[in-house]
């Protein structure tokens, strides 16, 4: 994911956490105007986040921006904080970072953990101060001192970013941040696991932690885990009982490699018990894709009679499907069948000669 829009995403976060607050405890529109005259900086914060938003009066982002600014001014900490946001993305008038510092700053040293995170960020790009990586290091360290995930993600995403990367680092930063219910650090933690740049057995499995991002609602974590060739390659690196789930999912989704390995794993009982009828199941639908391995098991499952009923007319059929789509094996029992080759030990169709 692109630094810029996770700075994005934590910016709106801090914002929309702090309008869920006021929105929560917020008096009646009347009483607030009436509390805002008499110049009460809660009552102007509510206010500006109302115009801001839109809700119970018309959305006007020139109003948001002068109300939350004379809140601010009046020592309103969450108002200083989100006055830096408008300024930062022009909320009501043009961007200008150097006045988002300001703000940032003034909340920042009044120890708010969002604003403190949001310089950062600002120094981390260079956006209304001289880029400086350890002044931004400064303050998100500041911040997930009082327990911000957006914090120690950032500081996971300047350690993987580095130049050198320190990539165990980064994903201890990427671990705490999702432990802490950011579901950005689940995607990027999985990112470097699936890069085997650090270990699956310390942080769980690549699959597991795209998973978790796609329920805290990472859309390219979504896209990830409904992808079955992407799932199915993953999950070749899972022990067996972990990875049949994923087998099933990528298999669900007519990616035949996936239906031949499920089709494996239940007949050979990898996960899970052995399940010939099952197993067949999935090798037919593979064969329909004309996957050559598996129309040569389920030829033995027919010729032996393992969870279908036993059909050495059918076996042959298949076994001939197999060897035209270049299965080795079909094609050996072929030439032994015809006699242009030893026959096997143990042939399945050493009786029918």
């Amino acid at each position: 994911m692109p630094l810029a829009r996770v700075l994005c995403a934590l910016l709106a976060l801090c914002a929309t956490a702090a309008a869920e607050l006021a929105r929560a405890q917020e008096p009646p529109l009347d009483e607030l105007i009436a509390r805002a005259r008499k110049h009460d900086a809660e009552a102007e914060y509510a206010l500006g986040l109302r115009a801001y938003e839109g809700r119970g009066v018309a959305r006007d982002p020139v109003q948001a921006l002068r109300l939350v600014e004379r809140a601010a001014q009046h020592g309103n900490l969450e108002a200083q904080n989100t006055c830096g946001f408008f300024f930062q993305h022009g909320v009501g008038t043009e961007p200008d970072p150097a006045r988002a510092r300001q703000w940032y700053e003034t909340a920042a040293n009044r120890g708010h953990a969002g604003a403190q995170v949001n310089l950062g960020s600002l120094y981390e790009q260079g956006l209304g101060v001289e880029r400086s990586r350890a002044a931004a290091l400064d303050w998100y360290r500041k911040a997930a001192a009082q327990g911000s995930p957006e914090a120690e993600f950032n500081i996971a995403n300047v350690l993987e970013t580095d130049s050198p990367p320190d990539a165990t680092a980064a994903a201890a930063g990427f671990a705490r941040a999702a432990d802490k219910g950011l579901a950005p650090g689940n995607y990027r933690l999985a990112r470097l696991i699936e890069q085997e740049r650090v270990p699956a057995s310390q942080y769980g499995s690549a699959l597991d932690r795209y998973a978790a991002a796609a329920q805290g609602g990472v859309a390219d974590a979504q896209k990830l885990i409904e992808d079955p060739e992407t799932v199915f390659r993953l999950c070749q690196r899972l022990e067996p009982v972990a990875a049949l789930p994923w087998l099933r999912k990528a298999a669900s989704k007519g990616y035949a490699p996936a239906q031949l390995a499920l089709g494996v794993a239940l007949e050979e009982g990898r996960g899970a018990a052995r399940d010939p009828a099952e197993a067949a199941l999935w090798y037919a639908k593979a064969g329909e894709a004309r996957n050559a391995d598996a129309l040569y098991r389920l030829s033995q499952l027919y010729d032996e009679g393992r969870g279908v009923p036993r059909d050495t007319v059918r076996a042959r059929d298949l076994l001939g499907q197999a060897a035209d789509l270049g299965n080795r094996r079909a094609r050996e029992r072929i030439d032994a069948l015809l006699g242009t080759g030893p026959l096997p030990a143990g042939d399945p169709f050493r009786g029918l000669r």
